[in-house]
């Protein structure tokens, strides 16, 4: 395929131009309660052409690789929307390369008998009589990709996902209280193996939260856990940091300046899709630009961004390995890979000695944003005293402008955890597209918390 691929590109006489195809095979088993909502193997194939012409995008795809019926389509769809001069970042050495995502167990292997049967068996555990829903919902994904482009690239990526995602509703008349947990990542099924102490921890939080007290409205002194934290810095910041939002955007790019100060000199925030194993590892993005680490806060300073490799040309600053798409059927755009917060230097007793009086808010159940005010849902909390952590807290709901709140981190932990998980980050009408997300424990001075 690669090399019928290189020999028709030469077909593209345009200032940039791009081919893709993608052959992939899937497993989904999705349980609700004792039903099997969903069970089975799938197998799909798509491509598209890409082209840039006197600045306007041609884009086709399609199922079946006849290129050479969709590649003048592509060019004939460019000239229609073309005026000016094109934008895009050319100065990069072509890439000849392949990759492969390693694993332990590969998830094709596997029955889907013995699949279910661990689906199953997850469920089950769950059960109770204050529960009154369960689920359960099963993923894994082998996708071959295949891409070439007028710079001379051409790439084979053939990578492997295998998560789990799973729900328990606690009810106790008319108080409902939900938890869940997920994990997932390029690997193979070794992700979805012996997860059995994780799914009873989340039966018994449902249950807790039932009888969990009401968080009192105000402002606190909060630490915030690392999948918290991690879903801070992704929704809050990282969104921010894709330039394509930012350049048509005056007043964004007046705030977002390079060099600016926007946190302590111990505040590093990173974008780093060449991690493997997470959920966002991409070696080559989908423009064919390498992954790399890019640090978008230094030592509190905003040093770097997303790019594409669109972006990059006209904000004239390099690409960063940003372009993504979920599929062949959708053109990519600057989304992010593994965004997390680097280590520092405080222990978990250290922060909560610290922190005295205030709250321990852990993981996440939802939230928005809207540019840089944000408000996120922890799926639960604990009050903390004198140091200590005391009573389970619900409804516990964190407000705040990310500005003011990056500058008010006080303590940054020394266990950064990363996370990825079924489900992740949509833009664009593209969703979910994998991405990984994680920080250490970090405290924040005076956040607003919603409550009684």
């Amino acid at each position: 395929m690669l090399d019928m691929m290189k020999d028709k590109i030469a077909a593209i006489h345009s200032d940039y131009g791009e081919l893709h195809f993608e052959k992939s095979e899937s497993c989904e088993i999705a349980y609700s309660n004792d039903n099997i909502e969903r069970i089975g193997n799938a197998k799909t194939s798509g491509g598209n052409a890409r082209v840039l012409k006197n600045n306007g995008w041609g884009f086709v795809s399609f199922n079946i690789p006849d290129f050479d019926t969709y590649i003048p389509a592509a060019e004939r769809n460019a000239e229609l929307v073309g005026r000016g001069k094109s934008e895009i970042f050319t100065d990069h050495h072509p890439v000849i390369v392949e990759t492969e995502t390693e694993y332990k167990i590969d998830p094709v292997s596997v029955s889907l008998e013995e699949k279910n049967d661990l689906i199953r068996k997850y469920n089950d555990l769950m059960k109770h009589p204050k529960i009154a829903n369960t689920a359960v919902r099963y993923v894994d994904s082998r996708v071959e990709r295949y891409f070439v482009n007028t710079d001379g690239s051409a790439i084979r990526k053939l990578r492997t996902f295998t998560g789990i995602v799973w729900k328990a509703l606690a009810r106790d008349g008319t108080n409902v209280q939900f938890a869940f947990d997920t994990v997932g990542g390029c690997a193979g099924y070794e992700n979805v193996i012996g997860l059995e102490d994780r799914i009873l921890e989340i039966k018994e939080r449902a249950l807790k939260l039932l009888d969990a007290t009401k968080v009192k409205a105000g402002k606190y002194r909060v630490l915030l856990n690392p999948m918290l934290a991690g879903t801070f810095v992704h929704e809050a910041f990282g969104h921010l940091s894709e330039s394509d939002r930012l350049y048509e955007n005056p007043r964004l790019k007046d705030i977002l300046l390079m060099g600016k100060e926007f946190g302590p000199e111990y505040l590093n925030i990173v974008d780093d899709g060449s991690l493997p194993g997470y959920a966002g590892y991409t070696p080559f993005d989908d423009e064919g630009i390498p992954a790399r680490k890019n640090y978008l806060i230094q030592n509190g300073i905003l040093t770097g961004r997303l790019h594409s490799r669109e972006t990059a040309a006209k904000m004239n600053e390099p690409p960063s390995g940003n372009a993504r798409a979920i599929n062949s059927a959708f053109q990519p755009i600057v989304r992010m890979t593994n965004t997390f917060i680097e280590n520092g230097t405080a222990s978990f007793d250290e922060m909560l000695a610290f922190i005295g009086d205030g709250i321990y808010a852990c993981d996440d159940i939802g939230g928005m944003t809207d540019d840089e005010m944000f408000t996120f849902s922890a799926a639960y909390a604990y009050r903390i005293r004198n140091g200590k952590i005391a009573e389970l807290l619900r409804d516990v709901v964190l407000t705040g402008n990310v500005f003011s709140t990056l500058k008010n981190i006080r303590m940054i932990g020394n266990d950064l955890k990363i996370f990825g998980g079924l489900g992740g980050c949509g833009k664009g009408g593209q969703s979910p597209l994998p991405v990984g997300l994680g920080s250490p424990h970090i405290l924040i001075d005076d956040v607003l918390i919603g409550g009684e």
